[in-house]
């Protein structure tokens, strides 16, 4: 048995593990944080096949490692490329956590702008590939949730969210429709609500971070004061980690140190379904 196929046994066995100690956060917390962590594939060049899949399940192990050890809700973003072809079971595993919502992130990592049957095209394989990761007799997941991909999405995916039953689509970016808003909100004339995620100086998005020149103390401060000024707000932190940016590094000590921060808050971590559910019935 070669090393690749013996690390990623491995990495489910400690995957599902983990699961099984993962239990509902206790409620009535201080403050409240939807992490989303987003499995993408590497665009680091020169690297081996072996070495590209060692560096993308490790990154998004070290990021679960942190909430699954602690039995802490999450949102996680994988592709279609990634549920049907380059890690169907390892999705398959990360959908059987009751501590863990799937959702999809387009077709394939860095992929840009389509007509709007293209996108229409995409964004239904994306969403079949990432249901049909489930194990065989078990729960089927349904995907709630959209993450595009940066650029990829504009309005005229707005019927497409509607057409294919999505509940939400994640802003990474902020639409102009998000001025002054922090809790999930309704598309005007559509069905699907829409999911800020938090706005300080920056987005908190890792790569948006990581883009402005931040490094891990500056991240980490970052995210900290923003958890405090929306718990005293009474609002819900939404953030974005990114296996290929936050999964290693300064970047991962701080995302580390953060999920310790606010877990010795005693925060509730939710997933973003959740926190819609919540607003639709606010």
């Amino acid at each position: 048995m070669g090393l690749n196929k013996i690390l990623f046994i491995s990495a489910i066995g400690l995957l599902l593990a983990q699961l099984l100690l993962a239990g509902a956060t206790a409620a009535g917390g201080s403050g409240s944080l939807n992490l989303i962590i987003r499995m993408e594939q590497s665009s680091s060049p020169g690297l081996s096949q072996a070495d590209r899949e060692n560096l993308e399940m490790n990154s998004t192990i070290n990021l679960l490692n942190e909430v699954d050890s602690r039995g802490l809700d999450a949102t996680i973003s994988v592709t279609g490329d990634i549920a049907n072809e380059l890690y169907p079971l390892y999705v398959t595993a990360l959908g059987t956590g009751k501590n863990h919502e799937l959702i999809m992130s387009g077709m394939t990592s860095g992929e840009g702008a389509a007509s709007f049957e293209d996108q229409d095209a995409r964004m239904r394989k994306s969403k079949r590939y990432v249901e049909n990761d489930y194990v065989c007799g078990g729960e089927q997941v349904t995907v709630a949730g959209y993450l595009p991909q940066a650029g990829s999405f504009n309005e005229s995916g707005y019927k497409i969210m509607d057409d294919l039953g999505l509940l939400y689509l994640v802003d990474d970016t902020g639409l102009p429709e998000n001025q002054g808003k922090a809790a999930p909100y309704q598309m005007d004339s559509f069905a699907f609500y829409v999911v800020p995620v938090t706005a300080s100086s920056i987005r908190l998005v890792d790569s948006a971070a990581r883009d402005a020149g931040l490094n891990g103390t500056e991240w980490y401060d970052l995210l900290a004061s923003s958890f405090d000024e929306a718990s005293g707000r009474g609002e819900t932190v939404v953030a974005v980690f990114t296996n290929t940016v936050s999964g290693s590094g300064e970047f991962l000590d701080a995302y580390r140190k953060f999920i310790e921060y606010a877990a010795g808050k005693s925060a509730t971590f939710m997933m973003t379904k959740e926190l819609v559910e919540g607003a639709k019935g606010a």
